[in-house]
């Protein structure tokens, strides 16, 4: 856990747990990937993902800008619910 990964609002209702975090995302049907794009404006995609052993593959083209932009070292947000 650091600065940038500590829960803040209603910390209680979160969790670091990597079994909690992998049953989320395996169960979640879709993500949503927020990222700035090129010019620096926030974007969020949603898209479908799946976790296979400590990898998260997302979906997208090869022409993706998500995954481009991800390519080329963005920080990346993903939320699955």
């Amino acid at each position: 856990m650091t600065e940038r990964t500590n829960l803040r609002r209603l910390p209680e209702r979160g969790s670091h747990d990597r079994d909690v975090i992998d049953a989320i995302l395996h169960e979640a049907l879709i993500c949503h990937v927020g990222f700035a794009d090129e010019a620096g404006r926030p974007v969020v995609i949603p898209t479908i993902h799946a976790l296979v052993g400590d990898t998260l593959y997302l979906h997208g083209s090869v022409a993706s800008r998500m995954l481009r932009t991800i390519g080329n070292g963005a920080n990346v947000c993903v939320n699955a619910t």
